[in-house]
């Protein structure tokens, strides 16, 4: 996800006179696009202009995070320009709500307020397609697609191949470089090119957040016998 930033226009600045700062009929929260579970939510509110910086003026930040609304409970709160937030990978509410007040720090009735809500969504099953054969020749050269329905647009996806004996217990966005094969919902194949050897082999392809660490969110596998040259050795009986 890149980095959001949350413009409030001076133009549209309330210098509240006379009330206590805070006070707001309220704030409809902009809906934002799908976040994993466990992924970062990175958010910054607005510099200074040049023209507030030439009275003197500087502001302060205070960020609210709260589940599922305006009125859920309070999960996270902050009071720099920048944060960011860890999206629990289990437990985690439907959405979090953010909510932004900037307050000018030597003029203090003068105050904004933005919000916005981010849905958490894990992505649904997968499973692998291919019209390729369960058992290929090591020295097949014909490409083999595998692919999934489109990868969602919350996660990363990725592909590798292992020998079935060599699988990993568990899998890591950036690890076991030597196996990965593709990314996204679809990967060709060509075997003699992937199989150093004959043997069964993974075709496994994961989901994973999209900010470091990168939590994993779920994969699917599928298994491919490569089979060797019949040996040629003619036998005078």
């Amino acid at each position: 996800m890149q980095r959001l930033a949350i413009n409030l226009a001076l133009l549209f600045s309330l210098c509240l006179m006379g009330m206590a700062s805070g006070v707001f009929a309220g704030c409809t929260p902009i809906q934002q696009n799908q976040v994993a579970p466990g992924d970062i939510i990175d958010l910054s509110g607005p510099d200074v202009p040049a023209d507030q910086q030439v009275l003197g003026i500087n502001w302060d930040y205070y960020w609210t995070v709260k589940k599922d609304d305006a009125n859920g409970e309070t999960v996270a709160a902050f009071k720099t320009k920048s944060i960011s937030y860890a999206v629990p990978t289990s437990g985690y509410a439907k959405n979090y709500y953010f909510e932004l007040m900037v307050t000018a720090r030597e003029a203090q009735l003068c105050i904004n307020q933005a919000c916005m809500t981010f849905p958490i969504v894990k992505p649904g099953p997968c499973a692998i397609k291919t019209e390729a054969p369960a058992q290929i020749c090591i020295t097949d050269e014909n490409k083999y697609s595998y692919s999934t329905a489109s990868t969602p647009g919350q996660v990363n996806q990725r592909w590798w191949v292992f020998l079935k004996d060599d699988m990993p217990e568990s899998l890591q966005y950036n690890s076991f470089a030597d196996h990965v094969v593709g990314d996204g919902s679809d990967v060709g194949l060509v075997w003699h090119k992937v199989a150093p050897k004959s043997g069964t082999y993974v075709v496994v392809t994961g989901y994973f957040a999209k900010k470091a660490p990168y939590a994993f969110q779920g994969s699917c596998q599928v298994q491919v016998s490569v089979v060797d040259i019949p040996l040629n050795t003619i036998t005078v009986r």
